[in-house]
């Protein structure tokens, strides 16, 4: 996997792009907002240092081939309203895990899922993976229902415990097949 050039993908309502620091203001108001932390092991961040600092964590991965994230750019507002990655890469298998959010309030409008079919289709043909997984907490109908929508099927259910919560989310796991 190679992740240099960097895959800038366009969509009819969105730019997939790598985030840089000019992303620190949206990326700190969709981080530092509790309803985006509700279904997942993630707390809330405080200051925008915080921010800055999951910028740079994320662009190291990239630049080291270990995962693709990109920030979701609403071309009509110019804002970053989410991100969409690839993560937990298998070279043997062929697969990853998909991980993805968007604000509140562009949420519903077909986005996430707009998003979610490019990322998925530079998954299978350009990273050439085979499958792709996506746990999302069993409570979460809104990400289910936008995996069901996208083809993925139910392949098991597990219990993680929280390591930045001190709780045990119960995850349904989903797949698609290239």
């Amino acid at each position: 996997m190679n992740f240099t050039p960097f895959p800038t993908i366009e969509t009819k309502n969105l730019l997939l792009r790598k985030m840089s620091q000019l992303d620190l203001i949206d990326l700190f108001e969709m981080r530092k907002d509790s309803s985006m932390h509700e279904y997942t092991d993630t707390l809330v961040e405080g200051n925008i240092d915080e921010t800055k600092a999951y910028i740079e964590k994320m662009n190291i991965g990239v630049d080291d081939n270990k995962w693709i994230i990109w920030a979701i750019e609403h071309r009509q507002s110019t804002k970053v309203i989410g991100t969409i990655c690839i993560w937990n890469l298998n070279e043997e298998e062929k697969s990853g895990e998909l991980g993805y959010g968007i604000i509140p309030r562009f949420q519903g409008q077909g986005l996430m899922r707009e998003a979610l079919v490019h990322a998925v289709e530079y998954g299978f043909n350009v990273m050439k993976l085979k499958f792709l997984d996506a746990y999302t907490e069993e409570n979460n109908d809104k990400s289910i229902k936008l995996l069901e929508t996208c083809k993925f099927t139910e392949i098991s259910r597990v219990d993680e415990d929280g390591y930045s919560k001190s709780q045990t989310f119960r995850m349904v796991v989903y797949r698609l097949m290239a």
